[in-house]
């Protein structure tokens, strides 16, 4: 398996009892290390999901790649986005994450695959947890809602050079209406949490989200004006940027939710041992 696919960890809490578990979550054009480098290096660990692991919040980070260069798409060698979906559920599930809170940072069309993941683990019992854990989202420059979906998803192709994909999710945008729509009337209820950030600059030109089809919908979330465009919006430059300060908060926010509980082998267990 190529080392930048499949699910990674970036770091470990040195502690035996990590408060939480956090995923990053590439979109297309990406991978689970340049997306979220300054400097797009992947063998450099200066970079926020190392940040984060550093700053003493108790907390394991993941990465989730997955095969979504335009060269994999145009040979077919890599599953459709949404197919995705059920790759990083298995993936979760197999390494137990959903026994402890769960925040999930996503890039782009990365937050669509994302919503496609919890809407499956919604429908199956074995995968209560997960929704259960599930404390928040952060959402960077991922379209969720309007009428020109198809023609977001064609900016998209146009700055990431992507094209299988592309067709696959124009061809399915009332679904993805449809799962906006899921995620708007049911992440309240699930107890999940929601920031989104989106761009103010244009890459080649082309603004690809803007604030309207940044927002989710879900009341009292208002999306962030951030002065990038569509790539450097994911790739906060040191640990004093506003983005990197800003989404560190919200899991600390998300993290103080009443009910953030864990579970190890079917016992309940804080963040301080006790029982």
């Amino acid at each position: 398996m190529n080392k930048l696919t499949g699910f990674i960890k970036i770091s470990s809490d040195q502690d035996s009892l990590p408060s939480a578990d956090i995923v990053f979550v590439h979109g297309l054009g990406g991978d689970a290390r340049s997306t979220w480098h300054p400097k797009e290096k992947q063998d450099d660990d200066d970079f926020w999901p190392v940040w984060l692991g550093n700053d003493q919040l108790g907390l394991n980070i993941w990465s989730f790649g997955y095969n979504a260069k335009a060269t994999n798409w145009k040979s077919n060698s890599s599953m459709p986005l949404f197919d995705q979906a059920s790759n990083l559920l298995d993936c979760l599930d197999s390494r137990d994450l959903g026994k402890r809170p769960l925040v999930f940072i996503t890039h782009s069309l990365g937050g669509l695959l994302v919503k496609k993941m919890l809407r499956s683990a919604n429908d199956y019992d074995n995968y209560k947890g997960i929704i259960e854990q599930t404390k928040g989202i952060v959402f960077l420059g991922t379209p969720h809602t309007g009428s020109d979906l198809a023609d977001v998803i064609d900016k998209i192709r146009i700055v990431t050079r992507t094209t299988v994909s592309v067709e696959e999710l124009k061809a399915h945008a009332p679904q993805l209406r449809e799962l906006n729509q899921w995620y708007t009337q049911n992440a309240p209820r699930l107890g999940i949490d929601t920031k989104v950030y989106y761009e103010t600059q244009p890459l080649k030109g082309i603004l690809v989200v803007d604030e309207d089809s940044a927002n989710p919908g879900i009341a009292g979330v208002k999306p962030v004006a951030m002065p990038d465009d569509h790539i450097s919006i994911s790739k906060p430059k040191s640990p004093d940027s506003e983005l990197y300060l800003s989404v560190k908060k919200f899991i600390k926010e998300c993290l103080k939710t009443p009910g953030w509980l864990y579970n190890i082998n079917g016992i309940e267990v804080k963040k301080n041992g006790q029982n």
